[in-house]
């Protein structure tokens, strides 16, 4: 497995540092003290390992991983999988989504795998991308101790949805104990809500997910013929007996978003298979604010607040 090691100052809880990079060799030589973040770089085996056919018809045959320990000394007390967003054709590990999101729950004692899963493109489609997901879900599962958790942001939180089932498939007794969704987008056509009309109706265009935006995402994802690529799923249309194999939920909606009505159906779906949803509105947020923590002091203070809500509900969950 191919590492790389880096190293950052001390974390306050929503705040966005920099991170640089250094040898693993001069990371021995680094003198860590109490409040240290350890970030490593490394890869995963992929889908794509075994078949050789590589990301255009099943996933990556290796996926790059971001992991944060929590400060040293610090027993981190779960593992968290964590898929950014980017309407599934973008988004890197270090999109504060990733990295600052990562940071933040890191800061808290959790320990984060950040997922730098395959994008689709002209020639990679679905399933590749949240196969690449859960074969880090899998890793983690098999590589630590403790409770699983899988999370994601807007897209990443569809793809944590298909690999938290996967791994429930395959791996039952290492099935993630919780799932945490922000902002999430899980249906192709979502359901009108005149309250979410009005709240958006002021919002510019280039933050507006209106339904032919919405359409074209899933369709350039979804995609048709790929080769090997199996039947598409998208998470808001499986069967109520599939969704019933999910973990507790908790997710966290922003305020003036279109795709405010696909996350909230969803909770709707999920309590109906039975499972257990803790569901919240980030008040006077609009999609993709976790991306944006540094444009204010309220944007900071909007992020971190969300980071709270995920990690005082997940303490809940786990102590159950």
């Amino acid at each position: 497995m191919r590492r790389s090691f880096l190293w950052v100052a001390p974390l306050a809880l929503g705040a966005l540092l920099a991170v640089s990079a250094c040898t693993p060799s001069e990371a021995e030589g680094e003198e860590l003290v109490a409040g240290d973040l350890q970030i490593t770089a490394f890869t995963v085996p992929g889908p794509g390992a075994a078949t050789g056919h590589g990301e255009h018809a099943v996933g990556s045959a290796t996926v790059p991983v971001r992991g944060y320990e929590p400060s040293v000394g610090v027993d981190p007390w779960a593992t968290l999988v964590w898929a950014h967003g980017g309407s599934f054709v973008r988004g890197t590990l270090d999109w504060p989504e990733a990295d600052w999101v990562s940071r933040s729950f890191a800061a808290a004692g959790i320990r984060v795998i950040s997922v730098d899963y395959v994008l689709a493109s002209d020639t990679v489609k679905a399933p590749a991308p949240s196969n690449d997901v859960a074969a880090v879900v899998a890793w983690a599962g098999a590589e630590y101790d403790g409770p699983l958790v899988v999370g994601g942001a807007s897209a990443g939180a569809h793809l944590a949805v298909l690999a938290t089932l996967h791994q429930r498939d395959s791996a039952p007794t290492q099935a993630a104990a919780a799932l945490l969704l922000e902002y999430p987008t899980l249906h192709r056509e979502q359901r009108a809500d005149p309250r979410i009309a009005d709240a958006v109706a002021a919002l510019p265009e280039a933050r507006r997910f209106r339904a032919d935006r919405i359409a074209e995402m899933y369709d350039f994802y979804l995609g048709e013929g790929t080769a090997g690529a199996g039947p598409a799923i998208v998470a808001g249309e499986l069967p109520t007996e599939r969704l019933a194999l999910l973990p507790p939920t908790i997710m966290v909606n922003a305020d003036a978003d279109e795709l405010r009505a696909s996350g909230e159906e969803f909770a709707e779906q999920l309590r109906a298979a039975g499972v257990t949803v803790v569901e919240a509105v980030e008040p006077d947020t609009v999609h993709g604010y976790l991306n944006r923590p540094d444009e204010s002091e309220t944007a900071r203070a909007q992020a971190a607040a969300t980071i709270e809500r995920f990690v005082t509900e997940l303490r809940v969950l786990l102590e159950a």
